[in-house]
């Protein structure tokens, strides 16, 4: 009776092994019930401006979740910027601190646009288009322009050349020189000024010891109230000065209109006049809203790079304007129209009060007609 049993449970195993055989291949692969092949599909499924977003999603949401950390970490910051005797330390704690870092800042920011238009240079010259290409807002123009013509000439009946016209690639056209003597003349014209005034009134040290250490929700508020407050003010002295008063569109603003497509360099291409009000704007809104002496570091690093971008002439998957939801960011796609145009989009980081009042141009906010010019 007992070896009945055992042989019955062997051919019961035997008949399930032989029905498992049969069974599609798909169904045994453990691959393909893995959570982090699912995962991966998913996130090639999704855009490189998706995969940004989905960044700086998490990134808030990090500092909301470690706040209480990131205090406790601002707490020992702060003693240490205030007492150590290191170089950071004692840099923080000197008067020109803030416009160096800023000048600092604008060097980097710069010079890395730089490097990536002295790469599409290089390439170009041994008749390469490299891949940066596709993200400089120069090149999607002239691919538009290109595209443009190739569509006249088919609708002209010009079928020879319109087929050739089509099938060859746009012009790789040369970019506008670069602003070099802008850290001969522009930047003096900023430092001097604050150099003088720092050695007249010497005044951080003195103020930092009164200041306690700041909250994350701080130095958050100062930033973008800082930020709002500048693009508000730049807009006002941009819009009713520089462009509606044409004595000072001549005299002070048309210097920085001297390319329709702007570089990095672009940014600090500005008159005296210009600079004062630009430097001036910043500093009253940052004293406006009180804001924090590392909230103000923090704010130079910040605008520093938004002023870079704005005028780079390049949109990257991770640009504000791509990250930034429901089109609140102006960025360098809309600024480039602007100085493509010479209206319009007179803010600089925001695209509230342009939309408001309509100082934009409909065929521009177009997702696929946004290199269409003004006309």
């Amino acid at each position: 009776m007992l070896l009945g049993q055992q042989e019955t449970e062997v051919i019961r195993k035997t008949h399930l092994i032989q029905r498992a055989s049969t069974l599609p291949m798909k169904q045994l692969t453990p691959s393909s019930l893995s959570p982090i092949k699912s995962i991966s599909n998913i996130l090639q499924s999704i855009s490189e401006v998706q995969k940004w977003q989905a960044a700086a999603i998490v990134f808030l949401s990090s500092i909301c979740i470690l706040q209480p950390k990131i205090d406790m970490m601002l707490q020992s910051l702060w003693n240490t910027l205030l007492h150590s005797q290191g170089i950071l330390p004692t840099m923080f704690r000197h008067d020109h601190w803030e416009w160096g870092l800023a000048v600092s800042a604008f060097f980097v920011w710069i010079h890395g646009f730089w490097i990536c238009d002295y790469i599409c240079q290089k390439t170009a010259k041994k008749g390469i288009r490299h891949p940066l290409r596709n993200y400089r807002l120069q090149d999607q123009w002239d691919l538009y322009k290109h595209q443009m013509r190739a569509k006249k000439n088919a609708e002209s009946n010009a079928k020879e050349e319109s087929a050739s016209s089509s099938t060859s690639s746009p012009p790789m056209t040369a970019m506008n020189p670069w602003h070099s003597q802008a850290w001969i003349f522009e930047v003096p014209l900023y430092i001097v000024p604050l150099y003088i005034w720092d050695k007249c009134i010497p005044r951080r040290a003195a103020k930092l010891a009164l200041v306690s250490a700041p909250t994350t929700f701080q130095i958050c508020r100062d930033v973008t109230l800082g930020l709002l407050l500048y693009d508000f003010g730049f807009f006002l002295c941009h819009y009713f000065l520089f462009h509606k008063i044409p004595f000072f569109y001549k005299a002070f603003h048309k210097k920085h209109h001297t390319n329709a497509e702007v570089r990095a360099s672009d940014q600090v291409r500005l008159s005296l006049v210009e600079e004062v009000f630009d430097v001036g704007i910043s500093i009253l809104a940052l004293r406006r809203i009180r804001a924090h002496p590392l909230s103000r570091t923090i704010y130079n690093i910040i605008i520093t790079f938004l002023l870079t971008e704005l005028h780079s002439g390049y949109v990257f998957p991770w640009s504000p304007q791509e990250v930034v939801p429901f089109g609140l960011s102006t960025g360098s796609r809309r600024h480039h129209w602007h100085h493509r145009n010479g209206r319009q989009y007179y803010q600089k980081f925001f695209f509230t009060f342009d939309r408001l009042l309509g100082f934009f141009d409909p065929k521009c906010e177009e997702k696929n007609n946004n290199l269409v010019p003004a006309t």
